[in-house]
C-alpha cells in the first residue's frame, strides 16, 4: 500500500485544477491594439476588401479557459454581461500543453500566452497559464473567478475595461484587413498606422476564431463555448515605416485555416502586440532581476516538494 501512495499523490498532482481569485493587476510597459473581426464565409466563398475600423472602438478582450475548468464559467458569464453593450473582440483561448480533455488549444497558442502573459500571470498566482485568466488590451489582468476590489465580478471587470491605456485614450490609429477567400483558405491583406517612435517593437499575429463549437464532452458541463481561438498564425510585415511618432506597416499573405470544428463559423482577427524598450530589456534571459537563478521553488511548488518528500521517507522505510 505504502508503495503505492507516492504513484497516488503524484497522480493527483496532474489533475488540473483552476485558480480561484487575486486582485487585477497592471502588466507594464506591453499592451495589444487591433482587434476587428472579419468572416472568412459568405454566400459566393468570398469576401472582398473589407476593411476594418478605428481602434480606439475596439478593446480586445483575451480570455484563458478549459472546457473542464467549473469556476470559468462564473467568470466568462460575468464578462460577457458585462460587455453586452461594449464595443469589444473577445478572443477565447483553451489551455493545450498538459491538457487531456479539452480539445480546443494549439502549442501556438500557449506559446503566444506564455510569451506575452507568462510572467505576469506567474508573478500573481505561480503559474503562467491559470485558467480562469481575463486579460484586457494585453496590460490589464484578472485571474480567478470571485472578486476582490468590487462587490461583483462584472463591476470588476467593467472597472478593468474603463481604465484603458494611452493608446486607447489618444490619437487615431488603424487597423484595416480584408480577406478574398473562403472557409479553408484565401489571401489576407493588412495594414496598420500604429503609436509609438522606432524603439517600440511590434509582432502581428492572424487569430483564427470559431464563433461557436459545441462539445458535451467537457467535464464543466457548458456544451456550447464561444469565441475559440482555433489557431494563431504570426504574420510579417512587407512594408515598415516610422515618421518618429508612429509605425505604418503593411503586408499580403496566404492562409490555410483549421477545418471548423462544426459549423462554417470562422472568422480572422488581426491584432498588433507592443512592447516598449523596458520590457525589451528584461526579456533578454541575462537582463532580467528574478527568481530563476535563486534557488528557491515557486510558490505553487512549494506542496508539490513537501509531498516529493513525504512520499520518498515512505519509500524509504519500506
Amino acid at each position: 500500500m505504502r508503495r503505492l501512495l507516492p504513484i497516488l499523490l503524484f497522480a493527483m498532482l496532474l489533475i488540473p485544477t483552476p485558480v480561484q481569485a487575486v486582485p487585477p493587476a497592471d502588466i507594464p510597459n506591453q499592451g495589444v491594439l487591433g482587434g476587428f473581426s472579419l468572416e472568412t464565409n459568405s454566400s459566393n466563398n468570398t469576401n472582398p476588401a473589407l476593411a476594418g475600423g478605428i481602434m480606439n472602438e475596439i478593446q480586445v478582450v483575451e480570455v484563458y479557459t478549459a472546457t473542464w475548468c467549473d469556476n470559468c464559467i462564473d467568470s466568462e458569464h460575468a464578462l460577457m454581461d458585462m460587455l453586452e453593450d461594449e464595443s469589444a473582440t473577445v478572443l477565447v483561448h483553451h489551455r493545450f500543453i498538459g491538457e487531456a480533455e479539452d480539445p480546443f488549444g494549439t502549442q501556438e497558442g500557449d506559446d503566444r500566452w506564455i510569451s506575452l502573459y507568462g510572467e505576469a500571470c506567474k508573478e500573481s498566482v505561480g503559474i503562467e497559464r491559470a485558467p480562469p485568466t481575463v486579460i484586457m488590451d494585453g496590460d490589464r489582468l484578472k485571474v480567478g473567478s470571485s472578486p476582490n476590489e468590487r462587490d461583483n465580478l462584472h463591476d470588476e471587470y467593467a472597472d478593468m475595461f474603463a481604465d484603458r491605456n494611452q493608446f486607447r485614450t489618444s490619437g487615431e490609429y488603424s487597423s484595416d484587413i480584408s480577406w478574398a477567400g473562403n472557409n479553408s483558405s484565401g489571401v489576407l491583406e493588412w495594414s496598420a498606422i500604429l503609436p509609438g517612435d522606432s524603439d517600440f517593437t511590434w509582432n502581428h499575429r492572424v487569430m483564427v476564431v470559431e464563433d461557436s463549437a459545441y462539445f458535451p464532452d467537457g467535464s464543466n458541463g457548458l456544451d456550447y463555448y464561444e469565441d475559440v481561438v482555433r489557431k494563431v498564425i504570426n504574420i510579417e510585415p512587407v512594408n515598415t515605416e516610422n515618421d518618429g511618432s508612429s509605425t505604418h506597416v503593411s503586408g499580403v499573405v496566404n492562409l490555410e485555416l483549421p477545418n471548423a470544428w462544426d459549423g462554417d463559423d470562422l472568422s480572422l482577427v488581426v491584432v498588433h502586440e507592443w512592447h516598449s524598450p523596458e520590457v525589451l530589456e528584461c526579456l533578454i534571459p541575462e537582463g532580467c532581476d528574478g527568481d530563476e537563478d535563486s534557488g528557491l521553488l515557486p510558490s505553487f511548488l512549494a506542496p508539490i516538494g513537501l509531498i516529493a518528500l513525504g512520499a520518498a521517507a515512505l519509500t524509504r522505510r519500506d
